[in-house]
């Protein structure tokens, strides 16, 4: 089965996004998926910020993310208008905001709600955090 992932939780207070990453997790151990993507839509794009830093003894939502897409080869997109909207910057955005250095993680890409209508079409299934 070909999985497209959403996650509209954010990185801390909410436990969307852990679910997501320890299910998408579950599903690459099985070597019988596949995930198209995960995408970050509405409040799950505060994921994607580079300058998160949680205590020494939390878990870091951010790290264990990039380290999956790292690891699995796996899409990380982040949309472009949730993101805007929540203060996340890409390298491109950067010179339209006249901005010196954006806040998105190296291992997130910013996306749009096209690409996720894309995946989706090429996807068994859809699963929403």
């Amino acid at each position: 089965m070909i999985y497209t992932l959403i996650v509209k939780g954010p990185a801390y207070g909410k436990e969307n996004s852990i679910s997501a990453l320890f299910f998408a997790k579950a599903l690459v151990s099985r070597k019988i998926h596949v995930i198209k993507s995960v995408f970050f839509y509405c409040d799950g794009v505060l994921n994607a910020n580079k300058f998160l830093s949680p205590a020494k003894n939390e878990f870091d939502t951010r790290k264990k993310w990039s380290m999956f897409s790292l690891q699995n080869q796996i899409r990380l997109n982040v949309c472009f208008s949730a993101a805007l909207r929540r203060g996340i910057i890409g390298i491109k955005e950067t010179c339209n905001q006249k901005i010196l250095e954006g806040n998105l993680d190296i291992y997130f890409k910013i996306s749009s709600l096209e690409n996720l209508s894309r995946d989706i079409q090429k996807s068994d299934r859809i699963i929403q955090f």
